[in-house]
């Protein structure tokens, strides 16, 4: 038997040896572009998001708010972000994405760029902070956080202003992305409705976005980083991939596949 040991070493050797060298000779294949990014791949992977649209529109039965009904309607005395955040966990959903601002343009946050939010509501005394309890719970829970901020806003008159505008929406979106720990995707549409004719700069948007929040996906049905399968209702064309050419399509204007 001992004598057997070097010639058993002496063929281990070479076996080693002949793999590496064959992985040298003959290199990985090329992966096929576009690859995704660190932040798309875990995006994918996570296959599942719990959407949560909640606003004075919970309240007053409608979709698409005016913009006009009083604070006092948000009253949600039963709140428990918690029970949502959990629901979502034992559900296997990866993350939850939450309406901060719907086109009422009611915020869910007390942002200071508006009178139009739970500070003006007598939920919590006007000390409430919804994006700041589902933000506490989903942690706890250990699943991510989403935002959607609608472009289009009912309620503020500088609405229609484009620089202006834009300026306040660049405003609210950077208290968003500081203030509630790690957000790992932010809601676009291009949704204007009957609003009045104005530009969203949203390649400034994207820039502050992906600044504020390394980890963040941008969603849209346009892109810049994930869209939606198919349509609002999750239908999917056969076969549908993950790649998508973007140059022939806008936010809000999305051409037939």
């Amino acid at each position: 038997m001992a004598a057997l040991f070097p010639l058993l070493l002496a063929h281990l050797l070479l076996c080693a040896h002949g793999a590496t060298a064959s992985s040298t000779a003959t290199p990985p294949p090329l992966p096929v572009l576009p690859v995704p990014s660190y932040a798309q791949l875990r995006w994918q992977l996570s296959e599942m998001a719990l959407f949560l649209h909640f606003g004075p529109n919970t309240f007053t039965d409608s979709e698409w708010d005016t913009g006009r009904a009083d604070p006092s309607v948000f009253a949600p005395s039963a709140l428990d972000a918690g029970q949502w955040a959990r629901v979502a966990a034992q559900g296997g959903f990866g993350r939850v994405v939450l309406t901060a601002k719907h086109h009422d343009g009611f915020c869910l946050w007390p942002s200071a760029l508006t009178d139009y939010s739970v500070a003006a509501s007598p939920w919590r005394c006007g000390a409430g902070d919804v994006v700041a309890e589902l933000a506490a719970a989903a942690r706890a829970e250990g699943i991510g956080m989403g935002l959607y901020l609608s472009p289009w806003e009912r309620h503020e008159p500088v609405y229609g202003d484009t620089i202006a505008y834009n300026e306040h929406y660049m405003g609210q979106m950077m208290k968003l992305l500081t203030r509630y720990g790690d957000v790992e995707e932010v809601w676009l549409d291009g949704a204007k409705g009957d609003a009045k004719k104005m530009d969203y700069m949203f390649d400034a948007w994207f820039s502050l976005i992906h600044q504020l929040q390394q980890r963040v996906v941008i969603f849209s049905d346009a892109g810049p980083d994930t869209r939606w399968v198919g349509d609002d209702a999750g239908v999917a064309g056969y076969t549908c991939w993950s790649p998508f050419n973007k140059s022939s399509v806008t936010i809000g204007h999305t051409i037939a596949e």
